[in-house]
């Protein structure tokens, strides 16, 4: 059921969204460069839009890593017997959630203190790019603790083999 509804979150609502920021940044660079060098002249927010379009895509980006098991982390096959890569699998797991605890709860405060400071060039809160980091904590975690009941389920289930 948790697989299902991440699944559903990441396919219908992260990645048309990364396809959509990205489009717009790319889009938005271009206007900037051919405005600068063909005409002469610029617009500020531009620039500005596109970095927290930015933004949003790398943590969103983390968030899908983590869901696709595509983050960094380490294999030792050679070394370790099978029951311990079960326990190495855990421990990459549990550095994971350290993770996505810290860009949730610390995340969280970085965005409320941007609640009150604004963007010099569109003038809005700085809370609407901030506000990211710790939806990118908490979509992580929802996903780092379901790998972690996996591996726990799997060690106990294969502990004695």
């Amino acid at each position: 059921m948790v697989d299902r509804i991440i699944n559903i979150i990441e396919q219908r609502v992260i990645v048309p969204l990364l396809a959509f920021l990205l489009a717009f940044i790319t889009i938005g660079v271009f206007t900037q460069v051919v405005l600068r060098y063909v005409f002469h002249t610029t617009f500020l927010w531009g620039e500005e839009l596109s970095l927290f379009a930015f933004i949003w895509c790398v943590f969103l980006g983390a968030a899908v890593g983590v869901q696709r098991h595509i983050h960094l982390g380490f294999d030792l096959p050679d070394i370790l017997p099978a029951r311990f890569l079960m326990v190495q699998k855990l421990i990459i797991n549990l550095t994971i959630l350290a993770v996505a605890l810290l860009l949730l709860i610390e995340g969280g405060y970085f965005a409320k203190l941007s609640l009150r400071t604004f963007s010099p060039a569109l003038g809005i809160t700085l809370f609407i790019p901030t506000i990211i980091i710790p939806v990118t904590g908490a979509l992580m975690t929802i996903c780092v603790l379901r790998d972690i009941s996996r591996d726990l389920r799997h060690i106990f289930h294969h502990w004695g083999d």
